[in-house]
């Protein structure tokens, strides 16, 4: 469990509110951005790029996995949603204590293209064909666990401002192309995608209301 006592200057007509969120499926971020710029989200690769890499796999081979890595562990900072945006149209300054609460039941999340696809066992999400320990051989991933996590913010508003408080963080990329071999028949092709939350945060971003 941890808490956190943040000041900051918003504005809400009610006095307390508590929020409990779930992780999200990071395609649903409202923004991803790699720290090295020249890294892509497997969704933004080119159909050229995309076409080349499967072309470096090379020729068929009798049965099992060829794989090829296009961003391998690259770090990324994003913003997941907005939880909340006050306003204090008012002349009067207003105080509000404010608590979210945040339960991640894996950090871990994968996503695939063309006939690769995922499905669920239990509660874990995998790659289809079991390919998930080519990739984990090939990249190193793990699957890391969470507890809750309880934020308290303490607020007060001045008038003309509004402020919104957003879920932002830092995680893991990894991703790249794969095609599968049955008695030297292509039966699976497509392209695979990690991301490994590292890091989740509030953030409360003050504004005057124009």
């Amino acid at each position: 469990m941890k808490k956190g006592l943040i000041v900051a200057f918003l504005s809400v007509l009610v006095l307390s509110l508590s929020l409990t969120v779930s992780a999200d499926e990071y395609q649903t971020y409202q923004e991803i951005v790699f720290v090295e710029e020249d890294e892509r989200l497997l969704q933004d690769v080119s159909t050229e790029d995309f076409a080349a890499a499967l072309a470096s796999l090379g020729g068929k081979k009798m049965f099992g996995w060829k794989l090829a890595v296009l961003t391998k562990k690259q770090e990324v900072e994003f913003l997941s949603e907005t939880k909340l945006k006050i306003f204090n149209n008012g002349y009067s300054t207003i105080k509000h204590d404010i608590t979210l609460s945040t339960k991640v039941e894996t950090k871990f999340q994968i996503s695939s293209t063309g006939s690769l696809g995922t499905t669920i066992s239990g509660d874990i999400k995998k790659f289809k064909g079991s390919i998930d320990g080519t990739i984990k051989t090939e990249i190193g991933y793990t699957r890391t666990e969470t507890a809750s996590e309880l934020y308290e913010f303490k607020i007060i508003v001045d008038p003309g401002t509004y402020v919104t408080i957003v879920m932002k963080g830092r995680g893991i990329v990894s991703n790249g192309v794969a095609r599968n071999y049955f008695c030297w028949i292509k039966i699976i092709e497509g392209g695979w995608e990690t991301f490994t939350v590292t890091t989740e945060y509030y953030e409360i971003v003050k504004e005057r209301i124009r």
